[in-house]
């Protein structure tokens, strides 16, 4: 079992930052910041950042054919697919992918090899490098991520 840990800081306006690290790397993280769903856990679908807890990564391929890590938690309402989903609902499809602003990410993780302050706003660098390392290490093998806020 491969793992790797997110610890994220207090949510800005418009995003929330981070570290993920592993053996031997730290690298940035970006999303949205978190909203809270009162009818189900997991925060407002696509539009709350990933919460907090401990969740199974599989390899998943985008229909551009772009390969990134899904995240499953079924206690935190959080599945792989939309056909997972229970009657009641909650979030689908969460993802680790290519990303360097808040806005590129739908509800998932950007991670980035380092932090910028940008005429956009807040952003990590090198994302595409950042997911290489992140496949190269889980390399298809199982993963858990465990996140968790700093204060």
């Amino acid at each position: 079992m491969k793992d790797l840990f997110l610890e994220r800081q207090p949510s800005g306006l418009k995003e929330t930052q981070g570290f993920l690290s592993f053996p031997g790397k730290m690298l940035a993280t970006i999303e949205q910041e978190w909203r809270e769903d009162p009818d189900r856990p997991g925060g407002e679908s696509n539009n709350s950042c990933v919460p907090a807890g401990v969740y199974r990564l599989i390899h998943h391929t985008r229909p551009d054919g772009k390969e990134v890590v899904a995240l499953i938690n079924a206690t935190l309402g959080v599945y792989y697919l939309e056909e997972d989903l229970p009657p009641e609902g909650g979030r689908y499809l969460i993802l680790m992918h290519i990303a360097n602003w808040s806005k590129n990410v739908i509800g998932c993780i950007g991670p980035g090899l380092g932090k910028a302050d940008h005429a956009n706003g807040p952003m990590v660098t090198s994302s595409k490098a950042a997911m290489k390392e992140v496949m190269d290490y889980i390399d298809g093998d199982d993963a858990e991520l465990e996140i968790r806020w700093i204060t």
